[in-house]
Parts: structure tokens; C-alpha cells; sequence
């Protein structure tokens, strides 16, 4: 018996660290596309939280607890924080994924509808990267610039963003990630499910 829970316990790692590379796949990829382009730029969240929703479920399917949560969540700003970014993101990362952890705990991290809420929170720990856009908005631009990117960009980011964006990005990235599990729910759940992927993403 307790070999037994110890080779369970040890699958469910093994997946989670599985789910977790390939949200930060999906997060690496959107990045690379978005990033150079102003407008681009900012819808970055909302494309992720979509793409990244079937991942999610499935990381909660085959390993129900709240460490993978917290590990996905904080990773992208760990990333940035170690490449040099203003080291701000933790403080919205964090807090995002403790919500959605207990949101999904709500649920036992076998409900459809909560699982579905607590990636909808979840999304939000990418703003971490972009809140300074509004707080540090002078630094943000000077670091940017320093960093790279063009005058051109910098330029375009600051006249798309006057402070009433970040209200409406919030609100559009986790439509975006009720989109993006709504998609799981009816394109993909019948086919991960004779896959053996996921076990019971309909139970609500």
C-alpha cells in the first residue's frame, strides 16, 4: 500500500513538471510573437490564458494539488526577475496563484466549473510583468529602451496604454481563459479522454 502511494504520488510529480514545461512552452512561444510588436505586446496575456487553459486542466487532472499551481504561477516571474526585469512580478504571481489554488481546492481539483474559475485568476500572475507599464511607467519605458527595444515601440506602448487598459486587459484575459476551457471542454475533452489524458474534466 504504501509503495503504492509512493509510485502514485511520484507519477503525479512527474506530470505536473510535464504540465508546468509545457505552460511555459506556450508562454515562451506567444512571448517570442508578441513581444516585438506594441499591440501585440499587450494582448499577450489573453492569448496565453487561452492556449495555456487545456494545459492547466490537464495538470489538474493528473496531479490535483495546489504545489503545481504555485510552481506555474511563479515561474514566468522568476524568469524575469533572473533575465534583469523590474523584480515587481512576484507580487502579483504569487497572490494570483494562491487564489486560484484555493479556488481549485474548492473543488477537490476535479471540478469542471472551479478548475475553470481558478485558471480564470490564475491568468493574471502574467501581469506582474506589465502593471509597471502603469506604476513605473517612466522607469518601465527607460528600462525597455535600455533593453533593446525601439524608440518606435516604446513610443506606441505608452500611447496604448493610458491607465483604463489594464482594467480591460484583466477583464479580457480571463475571458479568454473561460474561452479557452469552454475549447477544452467540447473540441478536446472527448479526444484526451480516449487517450487516457483526462479522467473526468465534465465532472462538475
Amino acid at each position: 500500500m504504501e509503495n503504492q502511494r509512493k509510485k502514485k504520488s511520484s507519477r503525479g510529480a512527474i506530470a505536473a513538471g510535464v504540465f508546468i514545461a509545457l505552460y511555459l512552452v506556450t508562454y515562451f512561444i506567444i512571448g517570442a510573437i508578441c513581444m516585438p510588436v506594441a499591440v501585440l505586446f499587450l494582448i499577450m496575456p489573453e492569448v496565453v490564458a487561452f492556449f495555456a487553459a487545456p494545459t492547466y486542466h490537464m495538470m489538474l487532472t493528473k496531479s490535483p494539488s495546489w504545489v503545481p499551481i504555485l510552481i506555474a504561477a511563479f515561474l514566468p516571474s522568476l524568469l524575469l526577475i533572473a533575465s534583469g526585469h523590474i523584480p515587481i512580478a512576484p507580487v502579483v504571481a504569487i497572490p494570483a496563484g494562491i487564489i486560484a489554488a484555493l479556488i481549485a481546492k474548492r473543488g477537490s481539483y476535479k471540478s469542471f466549473k472551479w478548475n475553470t474559475i481558478s485558471h480564470m485568476i490564475f491568468s493574471w500572475n502574467l501581469f506582474g510583468g506589465f502593471i509597471p507599464i502603469w506604476v513605473m511607467r517612466d522607469y518601465f519605458f527607460q528600462d525597455t529602451f535600455e533593453r533593446g527595444m525601439s524608440q518606435e515601440f516604446c513610443d506606441t506602448l505608452r500611447a496604448l496604454t493610458p491607465w483604463w487598459v489594464l482594467p480591460v486587459m484583466m477583464i479580457a484575459t480571463a475571458l479568454c481563459s473561460l474561452l479557452g476551457s469552454l475549447f477544452t471542454k467540447k473540441v478536446l475533452n472527448k479526444h484526451l479522454t480516449k487517450a487516457g489524458v483526462l479522467l473526468s474534466l465534465i465532472h462538475i
